[in-house]
């Protein structure tokens, strides 16, 4: 996920603990302080793991380091506990250098949210079609849920009023009001959503500002939490149904042809229309294909063409029903991939990631690449 979306996770998971603490001691005054540091250790949690892509660009990688190093090991489970040690450390030498003392709430905070935003790093980044591998070593298999895009619009404007309303800065809320505007502007202005869904959207988000005004804390982030399921949910059911659809009707459709993986990824915060690239084994068995297109979940309500023109102009290279069509298809052979594999160090490196795989020779080179 984007590092807003993780952000945003983070400072609710802070709000969280604030609300914990009133709950546990309700004659306890939670000074601002404390929430301070409770918000910026849950932030820091939520986005050292992509502390990978920084280190990354400084060693200028080639785009296969690139793409080994980024949701490589600080995106595991073995270094979550160095990571949030690490932001712990950050305060104890912050607070040395102010000579600010840390009470043990404090403390208690700064180890606890840091390591349960990076753990909810993980799990969020999990929900897309890239995945994470959190088990590495134990396990190096990767988790992709393929239900959410990588940038998710209702989840900004779902949990944005929250920090705009528990926040007594001026500054703060301007900040975080430009976010929310912004987030907007990519629903109505991306393209990739129809305007009657930017519509129901951003009557969505008004109405949650409008709520939030009459409840205190503990209600908003009530409505928060159960909003981000519900948002998570309904994308993931989703995803589950359409990938049963497809695999069984394909497989029906074709004799022999047997769908090894069924990639999914949703257009951002439009979860009528689903991108699209399926892995399917032929009956020889020597070769693969790989197609890549666009499904719409509900075809006669908003058709697959119309999904297509959202986002780009291309012609349709073939249809299978009314609710897919396709845009790119390829047969490749099996053989060659093992070949490939044993002869070249960085295709099998590339193949612990990539999903989808395809290659092609020009000017003397071979080029490796994932149809995701």
């Amino acid at each position: 996920m984007d590092n807003i979306t993780h952000s945003l996770v983070g400072a609710l998971t802070a709000e969280m603990a604030v609300a914990f603490l009133k709950i546990k001691k309700p004659e306890w005054v939670v000074s601002r302080r404390t929430r301070v540091v409770f918000l910026l250790s849950a932030l820091l949690g939520s986005n050292i793991c992509d502390l990978d892509f920084i280190i990354s660009l400084l060693l200028k990688p080639t785009r296969l380091q690139y793409l080994l190093h980024h949701r490589g090991h600080t995106h595991t489970l073995i270094t979550a506990p160095f990571q949030a040690g690490l932001i712990f450390l950050g305060f104890w030498c912050f607070g040395k250098f102010k000579k600010i003392y840390w009470d043990k709430v404090e403390i208690t905070g700064i180890v606890l949210l840091s390591f349960l935003g990076v753990v909810l790093h993980l799990l969020f980044d999990s929900l897309n079609q890239y995945g994470v591998h959190p088990f590495w070593p134990f396990y190096n298999g990767w988790f992709y849920a393929d239900m959410l895009f990588i940038v998710e619009p209702w989840v900004w404007v779902t949990l944005l009023p929250l920090l705009f309303f528990s926040s007594g800065n001026r500054f703060f809320r301007a900040f975080i009001f430009s976010i929310f505007i912004a987030g907007l502007a990519l629903i109505w202005f991306s393209g990739f959503i129809p305007w009657g869904l930017a519509a129901v959207i951003t009557t969505w988000s008004g109405f949650i500002f409008i709520l939030f005004m009459y409840f205190g804390n503990h209600t908003r982030i009530a409505i928060c939490i159960s909003a981000l399921f519900l948002i998570c949910l309904v994308f993931g059911l989703e995803s589950r149904w359409l990938k049963n659809e497809i695999k069984t009707r394909f497989e029906k459709e074709e004799v022999g042809v047997e769908v090894k993986d069924v990639i999914l990824s949703p257009f951002p915060s439009n979860p009528l229309c689903w991108h699209l690239v399926t892995v399917e084994t032929l009956p020889t068995r020597l070769n693969y294909k790989l197609r890549r297109g666009i499904v719409a979940l509900f075809s006669n309500l908003y058709t697959p063409e119309q999904c297509l023109h959202l986002i780009s102009a291309k012609e349709v290279v073939t249809k299978t029903n009314s609710n897919v069509v396709w845009t790119t298809e390829m047969k490749l052979s099996r053989q060659e991939l093992q070949k490939l594999y044993k002869k070249s160090c960085y295709v099998a490196a590339q193949l612990k990631f990539v999903r989808a795989p395809f290659w092609y020779q020009k000017d003397g080179k071979l080029y490796f690449a994932d149809l995701r």
